[in-house]
């Protein structure tokens, strides 16, 4: 019986960490066909594998159009943390190689950019698989907690 109840917290987590998953949404259309995020409502079409970062991120820009109407525009996807340039010498051959670099530190912060615009600009990253939306995470958890107390 216990075997069985590791075998299910084992598989649990395994899901759970098997791909890195972004929201993944852009505010205008673009020729790529990603959807927009005016449309968000945190469905599976909105969901991408990040093969070559392990954060998320959300950009959310605003401009005060002065007449108390404020507008923003929201961009969602997979953080870039790759360089297109990075090789190996694997076998005596140069490879194309992908190395994720940690540059972003997780949480939410105002561009440094936006000074002198009247646009204001911040950008979050997050790790952790559809980090977007942490609820949705725990969810699985809130469910599975009294399954393992159950068969305990």
């Amino acid at each position: 019986m216990e075997l069985k109840l590791y075998y299910l917290v084992f598989t649990f987590y395994w899901n759970i960490s098997s791909a890195m998953r972004c929201y993944v949404c852009v505010p205008e259309e673009t020729y790529e066909g990603i959807k927009l995020c005016e449309n968000f409502d945190y469905g599976d079409q909105f969901l991408r594998e990040c093969e070559h970062s392990n954060m998320c991120f959300k950009r959310e820009t605003s401009l005060d159009l002065g007449n108390g109407m404020p507008t923003r525009s929201i961009t969602r996807g997979c953080a870039a943390q790759t360089l297109s340039g990075d090789q190996e010498k694997v076998n005596g051959k140069w490879r194309h190689k992908d190395t994720i670099y940690d540059v972003y530190a997780e949480g939410c912060a105002e561009d440094p950019n936006n000074i002198d615009r009247p646009t204001r600009t911040v950008n979050c990253y997050c790790r952790g698989n559809l980090c977007n939306n942490s609820l949705r995470n725990q969810i699985g958890l809130i469910i599975l907690l009294p399954i393992v107390f159950l068969i305990s």
